[in-house]
C-alpha cells in the first residue's frame, strides 16, 4: 500500500510516500523513480539494532536511511521484539516512510500534518523518549525498593530481583546507547540542520543526555546495591560461622572431661568412688557454662 503526499507549509516543498507491505511491483516502481537503495528493504527486517546511513540519490545530493526499532513501555528493557520501527528515507526532494499495515492510515495522517519529512522524524523522535522517560521513572522505583530490601535483608528473593533488574537496565543502557549513536549522527547531517531548527535539534540532544545520564546513574547505583547486598550476605555468613565456632568450643570442653574419664586406664582420681559419673558430669557442666560465659563476655556471640 502506498500513499503520497506534498509538505507545502514550509520555505521548501517535498514529496512525501507512506509505504506498508509494499508488492515486488510497488518496490521497484519506487527504486526506478526515486532510486532508493536496496539496503532500505533490508532494513526494516532488523528487530534489535538502530541505524543512521548516508546515500545519495540519482543527481548526486545527499540522503540518508534511518531506521529506529520501537519497543512498548514495558518491554523497552526486557529480550522482547520491538513492536514497530521508525524506518525513513529521507533526500533533499522526497521523504519515504516504510510504516506496518495496521498504522498506515495514522502514519499518513501524521505526515500530513507535519511541516515536513524531518519535522515527522523529529516528533516521532520525541515521543520515543517521553515514553523511555516513563519507563526510566519505573526503574528508578524499583531500584529505590530494591535498596531498601536489601539494606533490611539480605536473602534469595532480593537477590533475584536485583539481578533481573540489573538485566533490564543492561538491556535499556545497550538500547539508549544505540539510539544516541544513530540519533547523532542524523542531527550532525546537514540535510536535518537545514530542514530542523536549532531549537528542536537541541531538545533532542537534551532528551538523549537526560536518558543516557539516567540509565548510567541507575547502573552505577545497582553496582553499589549489589556490592552492599553482597557485603551484606558475606557478614551474615561470617555471624553464622562465627556463632558455630563458639559452640564448638563450647561443647568440645565438656567432650574433653569425659573423653579424659573414659580412658581405660587405672589410676584416675575419683574413678572408684561411687559418685564419680556424677562429679564428671557436673565438672563438665560447669566447665561448658564457664566457657560459654566467657566467650559471651569477650563478645564472642
Amino acid at each position: 500500500m502506498l500513499t503520497e503526499g506534498r509538505h507545502l507549509k514550509h520555505h521548501f516543498t517535498d514529496k512525501w510516500i507512506v509505504m506498508s507491505n509494499p508488492s515486488t511491483a510497488e518496490k521497484e516502481t519506487l527504486f526506478n523513480s526515486f532510486g532508493l537503495p536496496s539496503t532500505l528493504y533490508n532494513l526494516k527486517k532488523e528487530k534489535t539494532m538502530a541505524s543512521m546511513q548516508s546515500c545519495h540519490t540519482p543527481l548526486g545530493e545527499e540522503g540518508f536511511l534511518l531506521h529506529i526499532p520501537l519497543w512498548t513501555r514495558d518491554d523497552f528493557s526486557r529480550m522482547k521484539d520491538p513492536y514497530h520501527s521508525l524506518t525513513a528515507y529521507v533526500a533533499p526532494d522526497i521523504t519515504l516512510i516504510w510504516t506496518d499495515e495496521a498504522k498506515h492510515e495514522n502514519t499518513a495522517a501524521e505526515m500530513e500534518g507535519s511541516l515536513s519529512g524531518i519535522d515527522f522524524i523529529y516528533k516521532k523522535i520525541m515521543a520515543e523518549y517521553a515514553n523511555l522517560s516513563s519507563v526510566l521513572d519505573e526503574l528508578q522505583v524499583r531500584i529505590v525498593e530494591t535498596e531498601n530490601q536489601t539494606k533490611d535483608s539480605a536473602n534469595r528473593d532480593v537477590l533475584l530481583q536485583l539481578t533481573n533488574l540489573e538485566q533490564e537496565v543492561v538491556i535499556a543502557s545497550s538500547r539508549l546507547d544505540d539510539y544516541e549513536e544513530s540519533l547523532n549522527r542524523l542531527l550532525s547531517y546537514r540535510l536535518v540542520e537545514t530542514r530542523l531548527s536549532v531549537n528542536n535539534r537541541e531538545e533532542i540532544r537534551l532528551a538523549i543526555k537526560k536518558a543516557h545520564y539516567r540509565i548510567h546513574l541507575y547502573r552505577d547505583l545497582l553496582g553499589s546495591t549489589s556490592g552492599l547486598l553482597s557485603d551484606s550476605i558475606d557478614n551474615k555468613l561470617n555471624n553464622i560461622m562465627q556463632y558455630l565456632q563458639t559452640w564448638a568450643l563450647v561443647i568440645s570442653v565438656p567432650t574433653l572431661i569425659f573423653s579424659l574419664f573414659g580412658i581405660n586406664t587405672s589410676g584416675m582420681i575419683g574413678r572408684e568412688t561411687s559418685f564419680s559419673s556424677w562429679i564428671v558430669i557436673i565438672v563438665a557442666v560447669l566447665l561448658g557454662a564457664v566457657t560459654a560465659w566467657w566467650l559471651r563476655r569477650k563478645e564472642f556471640k
